[in-house]
Parts: C-alpha cells; sequence; structure tokens
C-alpha cells in the first residue's frame, strides 16, 4: 500500500519531454512509482490531479530571509517565507548565510544556522557572502566547503 497516489495528472519530469499522463504514487515520502496504476491500487491518501500539471519541488538558489540590511529586515524570516515558498510550489530555498564585517565565516553559519533551525518548513541550504579577504577566511573556505557552502 502507497501512502499517497495522486492520479491521472500530466507529470513534468524534469527532463525536458512534454508532459504525460501518469499516476504517481509515494512511499515513506519518496516518489515509489511514476506510470499508470490500475484503478484498485490503495493508498491511505489520494488527489485526482485529472487536468492539472504534476511537477516536481522547484528550488529557489537566491532568498535573504530575516537579512538585516541598510538600516531595515527583510520582510520574510525563514518561517514565513518557507511557508510562502512550498505554497508555491518551492521545495528548497537557498539562503545567503552573512557575517557581518570583521567576523568569520563560521560565526555567519551559526548565526543563520540560529535563524533557520527548527523553523522552517522547506528543505534549505546556503550561500556564503565574504565582506572581507584575508587568510583567515581563506583558511574557513575549506571548512565552509566540507559542510555544503
Amino acid at each position: 500500500m502507497y501512502d499517497w497516489i495522486i492520479r491521472g495528472g500530466q507529470v513534468i519530469d524534469g527532463t525536458g519531454n512534454p508532459p504525460f499522463r501518469a499516476d504517481v504514487a509515494v512511499k515513506d515520502g519518496k516518489i515509489a512509482f511514476v506510470g499508470l496504476l490500475p484503478p484498485e491500487t490503495q493508498a491511505e491518501e489520494g488527489r485526482d490531479a485529472k487536468g492539472h500539471y504534476v511537477t516536481p519541488g522547484f528550488i529557489d538558489a537566491h532568498t535573504h530571509f530575516d537579512l538585516d540590511v541598510a538600516n531595515t529586515t527583510t520582510a520574510d524570516d525563514f518561517c514565513t517565507g518557507s511557508r510562502a515558498a512550498l505554497r508555491g510550489g518551492t521545495t528548497t530555498v537557498i539562503d545567503f548565510a552573512c557575517p557581518n564585517k570583521g567576523e568569520s565565516l563560521h560565526h555567519g553559519l551559526d548565526l543563520w544556522h540560529q535563524k533557520a533551525d527548527g523553523r522552517t518548513f522547506c528543505d534549505y541550504g546556503f550561500h556564503m557572502t565574504i565582506d572581507d579577504w584575508n587568510e583567515s577566511i581563506r583558511a574557513e573556505l575549506p571548512d565552509m566547503f566540507a559542510q555544503g557552502i
């Protein structure tokens, strides 16, 4: 038994091929099947997607949540921004971690984790803004890369 079945939608699979009619079955949070399922196939929940597109989650690779700039703070924090993203079909955001001038990259990353961890409704990652360039910053880069920045 599947957890979810989305039936009969026009599936866009990210390959660049035209949309095709299919059912999408989900088990344990992962897509388990894409194709035409027999009508008797069971799921805990289901949706009829006939006449609708079924797309993968989108990625917004350039967000600025809870960012202080020019004596103001951006309108969305990680809670409100990620909820809005999900409403529009974006399942992953990549926000700029922005240490202030004179701060280490590690400090900036820690600050952004404090802003995001446990407050975000979708998947997220970080870019890193580098406002200073010196040997200390250069020495931090391998660890930033290792952390996925």
